[in-house]
């Protein structure tokens, strides 16, 4: 096993379950996993497991104010600043990094393979950028990251809930702002703008087909012969919302049509439609039309 997947897949043991972590895993082309977790823990942590040097980036946004501890990366003592609420730090994980922490910390944390990057970039017809130009331990402000980041909290929440498109959608945006705003952008050399009507109904036929989420957007894209970000946006366009709200969207028409026939309970039609259980359905549901599945069905039948 390799250290990234030491520290990508394994970070409850990292943290020797002194904190809680929560975490998700985006699956990338040839093993280049991105981890999502949420790590929370009190006073007092103390030194954290060594994480040995890697090919890839350590990512966090700070979601309370974090003040005292120290840092090293590849053996030199590093000053941390401005790990502020809502701040972004990252951390280039080519030096080995090691930390002692003294603060109560919650940070919504990013395992990211410079692998990852360059596959994105050799998607879009781009060189990979070589490097970020970040420092690391140091804290900044970004709204973009801050938005991404705070979007995967209710995905940490209830994975049992997150389907692939969502996961997909998200880590797209977030390396491609990242390497847009400290690299090399990720974009298509050049292709006609907007999707063509064949490859809209294209991806809306593969969505409606897998409802239960089990599809990538890179998935989707190959098929239109698109690269995966560019999909993304010309989607968006086309269709006014996001290739995840739009699969949603086709799970309450599906359930709405089960519910009109009648023959299935409401447990039965939110396993059919692919939502994890009953209650992740009436969440999606309500937000959709505005009413509970039960208050839908009870005024068809008036």
């Amino acid at each position: 096993m390799t250290n990234a997947e030491l520290y990508g897949t394994r970070l409850d043991e990292h943290w020797r379950g002194q904190s809680s972590v929560s975490s998700l895993l985006v699956k990338g082309r040839s093993n280049n996993d991105i981890t999502v977790a949420r790590v929370i823990a009190g006073p007092g942590f103390g030194f954290v497991e060594h994480v040995p040097p890697e090919e890839g980036y350590a990512f966090s946004l700070e979601l309370i104010d974090y003040q005292k501890g120290e840092l090293w990366l590849g053996g030199r003592h590093t000053p941390q600043t401005n790990l502020l609420r809502n701040h972004s730090v990252f951390f280039d994980l080519r030096n080995g990094v090691d930390a002692k922490l003294e603060d109560p910390f919650d940070f919504v944390h990013f395992h990211i393979p410079r692998r990852y990057f360059a596959d994105l970039a050799a998607a879009g017809g781009m060189s990979a950028a070589d490097e970020l130009r970040v420092e690391s331990g140091h804290g900044f402000f970004d709204p973009v990251l801050m938005h991404l980041g705070l979007a995967m909290l209710p995905a940490l929440d209830r994975p049992a809930e997150v389907n692939q498109l969502f996961l997909d959608h998200t880590m797209i945006a977030l390396c491609s702002h990242i390497a847009g705003t400290y690299g090399v952008a990720i974009e298509p050399r050049a292709i006609a703008k907007g999707l063509a009507g064949w490859r809209l109904r294209r991806a809306k036929d593969l969505i409606a087909s897998r409802l239960n989420g089990d599809i990538s957007i890179a998935e989707i894209a190959a098929e239109c012969g698109l690269t995966p970000s560019y999909f993304a946006r010309q989607f968006a366009e086309a269709t006014g919302t996001t290739p995840h709200r739009w699969l949603l969207k086709m799970r309450v028409e599906q359930a709405k049509q089960l519910m009109a026939e009648g023959r299935l309970s409401l447990a039965d039609v939110a396993m059919a439609c692919g939502f994890a259980d009953q209650s992740h359905f009436t969440r999606v549901f309500s937000r959709e039309t505005g009413a509970t599945p039960r208050a839908w069905r009870d005024q068809l039948r008036r």
